[in-house]
C-alpha cells in the first residue's frame, strides 16, 4: 500500500509471518527478520506450551497477553507473531500399579471438569500417557501398595474430599482401606 506520494505505508516495529507463496519483494525499510525455515512438527504424546505476547482474536474468542494453552500432537505448528513457543512438553507414562500427583500452579478447571484452587494437589490413577495441563505441574509418581488378607492401610483426610470409591471423607477422618475393597491402593 502506499500514500498520497507514492511512499510505501509501513507497520513500524511490526513482524510478519508469511507462508509458502509466490516469491515477494522487500519494500523500503522492510527486512528479512530471521531466516526461512521448516514448519515446526509436533510429535505424538507431546504438546507445545504456548503464550500469547499480545491481545489478539482467533474465532471471536479474546486471547490476552500473558495466557497459555497447549498444542497437542500430532500435528503441525503454525507459527504466529502473537505467539511465542515456551517449551516441549511430553507425556508421562503411568503404568500399571502406578499413579502421579499433581499439583494445580493456578486456579483452573482440569480434564474432567473439576474446579482446581491454586496448591490444591490430587492423584491421576489412569493407566497410559499423561500431558500435564499449562497450570499443573506433576509432583511425583505414586506406587500403589499392594494389600493382603495381613495388610490394610489407615488413612486420614487432610482436608475434606471425595475419595477414589465417591464418598466423601471430612477433614480428620479416618478409615481403613483392607483387600476386600481393592488389591491395590495409591
Amino acid at each position: 500500500m502506499t500514500d498520497a506520494h507514492g511512499q510505501v505505508k509501513l507497520r513500524h516495529g511490526d513482524e510478519e509471518v508469511r507462508f509458502e507463496q509466490e516469491p515477494f519483494p522487500l519494500y523500503p525499510g522492510e527486512q528479512l527478520y530471521g531466516k526461512v525455515s521448516p514448519l515446526q512438527v509436533v510429535a505424538p504424546l507431546t504438546a507445545l506450551k504456548l503464550r500469547a505476547t499480545r491481545d489478539f482474536h482467533v474465532n471471536k474468542t479474546k486471547i490476552s497477553a500473558g495466557d497459555e494453552w497447549l498444542f497437542p500432537g500430532p500435528g503441525t505448528y503454525l507459527p504466529r507473531v502473537e505467539i511465542t513457543v515456551v517449551e516441549v512438553v511430553r507425556a508421562t507414562i503411568v503404568g500399571p500399579n502406578q499413579a502421579l500427583r499433581l499439583r494445580a500452579k493456578k486456579e483452573f478447571v482440569d480434564s474432567h471438569g473439576i474446579k482446581r484452587q491454586t496448591g490444591e494437589e490430587w492423584i491421576v490413577r489412569e493407566e497410559g500417557a499423561y500431558i500435564p495441563n499449562v497450570h499443573e505441574e506433576i509432583v511425583t509418581t505414586v506406587a500403589a501398595v499392594i494389600l493382603t488378607e495381613k495388610k490394610a492401610l489407615h488413612l486420614r483426610a487432610s482436608r475434606t474430599f471425595e475419595d477414589a470409591y465417591h464418598i466423601e471423607r471430612k477433614a480428620g477422618e479416618e478409615w481403613l482401606i483392607t483387600s476386600a475393597r481393592t488389591e491395590t491402593y495409591s
